[in-house]
Formats: structure tokens, C-alpha cells, sequence
């Protein structure tokens, strides 16, 4: 089911580059939040891409939509320019009661036009199966990398996380797992290595590369590694063109992975 997945990891590895658009951060010019998203991304995908550094983009749809319909073009206009050169992953964490779930749907794969999209599986079977596409991807929220995850995701016997990456193995969905924990073995175990895993917490939030590929080693061309603003925002560290610098992060964490590999 996931063989495009694992092809695309083979020939181009398994690096996600999440898109972040944070405005005061990025040094682009523009007349708006469009221009400016434009201005700052295109270049660094573009070099990505060519370089062969990145299998997949995961534009986050809060950081593009908190600059509203400005933001939300600049969305549009970056999943045009690359659908097709890599996979589109929509980070939009979606779910609701059924039909809500299917306008959801609608909105990911028929205008956004995404390869995948993250979902929330909180409301149950009927809130995430308008989701299943042929040909789409989703990742259903598990055991995420954020501090708060504990509060609910590892509470109850078995633990509330491990019952959503069973329902994944049943549901035939992708997961996101956070490099943050060390639970991604668990995952692994429960899911025999036949659900691909969207890790973000890598770079910035400084999850353990280490820990994150001795889990995935079985099969590890179906999953999907993200780093954001460790790439992105790389040229803080001194850089002062921010492609080149993101291209630098990208092929060290690159080199770190097939090491680890």
C-alpha cells in the first residue's frame, strides 16, 4: 500500500522539509505575507530539490493561515510550484464528525491538492475514514513531540497512543510519531514496521536521530524525517544567505541519517 512512499524514499531519501513561515524571522522583501512567503521559501526549495536533499515539503497550515488570505495564497502558491517534484504534506492536523471530516477532505486533496495530510484521530473511525483516499497519505496524530503529549497520549493501559498506532496498523494510515521520545520503539513494535511514521522534533526541538533510526531500521524508506526551522532558520547560526545555509543543514542531517541508516 505504501510502495510510492518507499520508492520516493530510495531515490531521494527520507528528509521532510517543514515549511514555517514566521515573517519577523525570514529576510525576504515583499509588498505582502505572499510575497515575502515567495520570496524566502522558493529559492530554498529550489535549491533543496536540486541538491536532491528533500523527498517531501510539510507546509504547516497555521503559520501560513495566521497571516490570512495573504498567507493562505502564499500556501497555494508554494504547493503548486512543487506538487509533482516532491511530496506535499499538509499539516493541517484535521478531524471532526463525519461530514465535517469529508468537507476537510475535500478542501486537502481536491484545492489544496496535498499528497497527505495529518489528521487527528480523537472522534473515532468515522471522523478519520473520509480521509482514506487512493493515492493520499494520512498521518494520524500519535505520539507527538510536543511537552504536553504526556497529558493524554500516555495515559491508560495500554497506553491511549499505543490503541491509535493499533487502529493505524487496522486503518491502514500513516502515523505522526515525535523524535522526541523514546516511544517510537513501542510504535514500531506495535506497527511491525509496515505503517510509515511522520517524525517531526528533529533539529530544534532536539529529538535523538539515533534513537528515531534504530526504531525505524526495518523498513526505513516509507518514513518521512522532519526538520523545520533547524533548515529554515539556519542561517541565524551565522549564515547570511538562508538556501545556502538550509542547504548546508539539510545535507549534514542527510549525512547523519545515511550513517545511521
Amino acid at each position: 500500500m505504501f510502495e510510492t512512499l518507499e520508492r520516493n524514499g530510495r531515490e531521494k531519501g527520507v528528509l521532510c522539509f517543514g515549511i514555517d513561515p514566521v515573517l519577523e524571522k525570514m529576510k525576504a522583501e515583499g509588498r505582502g505575507a505572499k510575497e515575502k512567503i515567495e520570496n524566502y521559501y522558493f529559492p530554498m526549495i529550489d535549491l533543496l530539490i536540486a541538491e536532491n536533499q528533500i523527498v517531501s515539503i510539510k507546509p504547516n497550515y497555521a503559520y501560513f493561515a495566521q497571516y490570512g488570505f495573504e498567507g493562505l495564497h502564499g500556501l497555494k502558491s508554494i504547493i503548486e510550484r512543487y506538487k509533482g517534484k516532491v511530496e506535499v504534506i499538509l499539516d493541517a492536523k484535521r478531524g471532526d464528525i463525519g461530514k465535517s471530516s469529508e468537507a476537510y477532505a475535500k478542501e486537502a486533496f481536491d484545492f489544496w491538492n496535498a499528497d497527505a495530510l495529518t489528521v487527528s484521530p480523537y472522534m473515532g473511525s468515522d471522523s478519520v475514514k473520509p480521509f482514506l483516499r487512493e493515492g493520499k497519505t494520512i498521518y494520524m496524530l500519535c505520539r507527538t513531540s510536543n511537552p504536553g503529549a504526556a497529558d493524554f497520549q500516555e495515559k491508560g493501559d495500554p497506553q491511549l497512543y499505543e490503541l491509535v498506532a493499533k487502529k493505524a496498523l487496522e486503518w491502514k494510515t500513516g502515523l505522526v510519531v515525535g523524535a522526541t521520545s523514546d516511544s517510537i520503539k513501542k510504535i514500531s513494535s506495535i506497527t511491525k514496521g509496515q505503517i510509515p511514521f511522520l517524525i517531526p522534533g528533529i533539529g530544534a526541538q532536539g529529538g535523538d536521530l539515533e534513537t528515531v533510526m534504530s526504531a525505524i531500521k526495518a523498513k526505513t524508506y516509507i518514513h518521512r524525517i522532519n526538520a523545520s526551522s533547524s533548515i529554515a532558520f539556519a542561517w541565524e547560526k551565522g549564515k547570511s544567505v538562508p538556501e545556502k545555509a538550509a542547504l548546508e543543514e539539510a545535507k549534514k542531517l542527510n549525512s547523519q541519517i545515511k550513517k545511521l541508516s
